[in-house]
């Protein structure tokens, strides 16, 4: 049992993927901005076509194990769907699902869309969605991923009849949907892509408008799927283009270069490409630029259980959370194009607030440090490890922060510079992260499920009802993404009873007394909240952008994690 555990926990680095390392590196890689409001279209769309589009980092896989960030999601997305979306306001409504409903939170009931088929003609029904949910839970065996610790709180997934699904959870949960949103990476997978465990990350088979004509981690061609299921509003098929060439360019020089002289249609872009952002932007002779609402919320971890690190004492993380300038980051660092709230979530999340959360204040910084080195005794005074990545941008970004703190007298040891895999393998680790900060969470969306299971001191409480928590899969993932590695249990509690709560008035005060919680006693330290960005070359008349309504007649936003919807674009 012990060797297999450990098996499970060697592989946990790969099946993390681009997604983790992304959200770590010193809350750099996330972009800015507001949505633009859509603008209406003149004559009928036009059929065919082909986009290039690039992005900013290599496409990992298309399986379970595959977690992706904005960019390669959005060439993942280009082939899947998800039960539910996201409107434009913040609600959930169903995509693939017609809806998903219960009366107590806690039994839920996903009616499906009829007439559904994945791309190679397989029916997408309520066995195919079971299929995918139990894989996701750990209840199958076949592809371990971190979807095990998020999804903790399901019981049982059964099928009640061909579009119907019953899913029971341990604890109520008023954001299950959110949860099974989860910012647009929880997908449909074929069961034939399922069945194959050698093509399963280089082989996707979706419901999505498109389908795979080819694939390596740097390029990806999709093409027109002849048995995609939606019309537009007028009746004509979708989607309108042929196909899309998802390209990697990591140097957001180049992909700034290469939508600006048209030798690309568009380009993803993250928070830390401010400096050609900021370009781009102001090119609109040449290129339109398209924002993202700022749901990617920037925190720092204290890693309190690391051995020799000094977070374990309060004191510490608060000497720590009070020397940060993130102001001062956000300017000069990102240019301005960073949102820094003053909480570990922004505005428009239910958990949003400002009530004991540290503010940068050095006198203060300087007074718990001093009570700090005293809780440490002969192993003080207090000197940590930052890290960043190999590229001369996050290591400045991370020492903007090294040296900020430094003003507050707090030592330091040489930062760690390594390749973001290896960051991500000492990080999100069996038996806890190596360093003494998680430099950032993947901690995203406008309600708090994809929030909450970072804080938690474990992904199955103490106690739990729930099978899997005694699988090795349970146990090796039952920490990993509790990035604080902590073990105060009064977080759970605020957690699960404002996650339990039935009035959303009542859930929103209990929300945000467990942020006030998390915030006060510094287990997590507010950063930089950010978004994305999409730009798109005049000349290659790109058009519907962010115009398509969801099957439940709702907006999406025009630009989400993934970039752009493709669904309803067109070439002019």
């Amino acid at each position: 049992m012990k060797s297999q555990e450990k098996v499970v926990r060697s592989r946990m680095t790969k099946r993390l993927g681009a997604a983790l390392s992304v959200a770590l590196i010193g809350s750099t890689l996330a972009a800015t901005g507001s949505q633009a409001a859509p603008k209406p279209e003149a004559g009928a769309p036009k059929m065919g076509g082909t986009v290039t589009m690039l992005i900013d980092g290599s496409i990992a896989g298309h399986c379970f194990q595959n977690a992706l960030p904005g960019g390669p999601l959005g060439a993942s997305r280009s082939i899947y769907e998800s039960l539910f979306e996201r409107t434009r306001t913040g609600k959930y409504v169903g995509y693939l699902a017609e809806s998903g409903t219960s009366t107590d939170n806690k039994t839920w009931t996903i009616k499906l869309r009829p007439g559904i088929k994945y791309s190679n003609g397989e029916a997408f029904d309520a066995t195919s969605v079971k299929q995918n949910l139990d894989i996701g839970r750990g209840a199958i065996t076949t592809y371990p991923s971190t979807g095990i610790g998020i999804n903790s709180n399901i019981l049982t997934v059964d099928v009640v009849d061909p579009l119907t699904v019953r899913v029971v959870l341990e604890r109520a949960d008023n954001d299950f949907l959110g949860l099974m949103y989860r910012a647009g990476r929880y997908v449909m997978r074929a069961p034939a892509q399922i069945a194959n465990r050698t093509t399963c990350s280089t082989n996707p088979i979706g419901t999505g408008p498109f389908m795979l004509q080819s694939f390596t981690p740097d390029e990806q061609v999709v093409v027109k799927n002849p048995n995609y299921w939606r019309k537009d509003g007028k009746g004509r098929q979708l989607p309108y283009l042929d196909k899309i060439e998802f390209i990697v360019v990591k140097e957001a020089s180049q992909r700034a270069a290469s939508v600006r002289r048209g030798t690309a249609d568009a380009g993803f872009f993250v928070q830390g490409d401010a400096t050609f952002t900021n370009d781009l932007a102001k090119r609109k002779s040449q290129v339109t630029g398209y924002k993202s609402t700022q749901t990617a919320w920037g925190q720092w971890v204290p890693n309190q259980n690391k051995a020799g690190s000094p977070f374990k004492f309060q004191n510490c993380r608060l000497a720590a959370a009070h020397s940060m300038d993130w102001k001062g980051y956000n300017r000069v660092r990102l240019k301005g194009n960073g949102d820094y709230s003053g909480s570990i979530v922004g505005k428009s999340n239910p958990m949003f607030t400002t009530k004991g959360a540290p503010k940068y204040n050095l006198k203060l910084a300087r007074e718990y440090l001093a009570k700090c080195n005293t809780d440490l005794g002969s192993a003080g005074p207090m000197k940590i490890t930052l890290y960043a990545d190999t590229s001369t941008q996050s290591q400045n970004n991370t020492k903007f922060i090294q040296k900020s703190m430094e003003k507050a007298g707090i030592l330091f040891n040489a930062p760690f510079i390594g390749e973001s895999a290896l960051l991500v393998s000492k990080i999100y680790k069996g038996g806890g992260n190596d360093f003494d900060f998680a430099e950032g969470t993947p901690a995203e969306g406008a309600t708090p499920a994809y929030v909450i299971p970072f804080f938690v001191s474990k992904a199955f409480p103490t106690g739990t009802t729930n099978p899997i928590a005694a699988t090795p899969l349970g146990r090796g993932y039952n920490t990993v993404i509790a990035l604080g590695n902590h073990s105060d249990t009064k977080v759970d509690d605020l957690i699960y009873a404002a996650q339990a709560e039935l009035d959303p008035k009542l859930a929103k005060k209990k929300w945000q007394a467990a942020t006030e919680y998390i915030q006060a006693t510094g287990m997590a330290i507010p950063a930089v909240h950010g978004g994305f960005q999409v730009f798109v070359n005049n000349k290659s008349k790109l058009r519907g952008i962010g115009t398509l309504r969801m099957p439940s007649g709702d907006r999406s936003d025009i630009v989400e994690t993934k970039g752009f919807e493709w669904t309803g674009i067109w070439k002019g």
